[in-house]
């Protein structure tokens, strides 16, 4: 990506924001104001899952992912401190256990990014929004 450490952090933040606002931009109305647990697991599982990608493919060390995924969190989200750590300290536990939207955000955070057609980055940025389908089947 950039040769400068604090290039790469920038760029990956800045990548992770503008997917992930994509994405959202896909998503039902009042997203943000859901109180469903599942969903709100799924929608911080799957931007935790892009923003870590992101930085893995960009090199960085799992600090700075973390970091990363903290800040891009909070900004998307709207969130204080304390609930963003809250909640990205249970990532990581998730992330051991296959929690499939860490997986799905970042396989999605990649294609996007891969995509050589906008038909194809649209296709990606409803990985989301057929999460959150699945969850309200059930």
């Amino acid at each position: 990506m950039h040769n400068n450490h604090q290039e790469n952090i920038h760029a990956v933040t800045k990548m992770a924001l503008q997917f992930l606002a994509e994405v959202i931009g896909q998503c039902p109305a009042g997203l943000e104001n859901n109180t469903n647990r599942d969903i709100v697991f799924a929608v911080l599982g799957f931007q935790y899952g892009a923003a870590q990608s992101a930085a893995c493919v960009a090199g960085l060390d799992e600090d700075t992912s973390q970091g990363i995924a903290e800040e891009v969190i909070k900004k998307i989200n709207g969130m204080d401190n304390e609930t963003a750590t809250k909640f990205l300290a249970l990532m990581p536990i998730l992330a051991k256990k296959n929690y499939p939207p860490i997986e799905i955000g970042g396989k999605a955070i990649i294609g996007f990014y891969n995509s050589s057609t906008e038909e194809e980055k649209l296709s990606t940025t409803t990985s989301l929004q057929e999460i959150l389908r699945q969850i309200d089947e059930t």
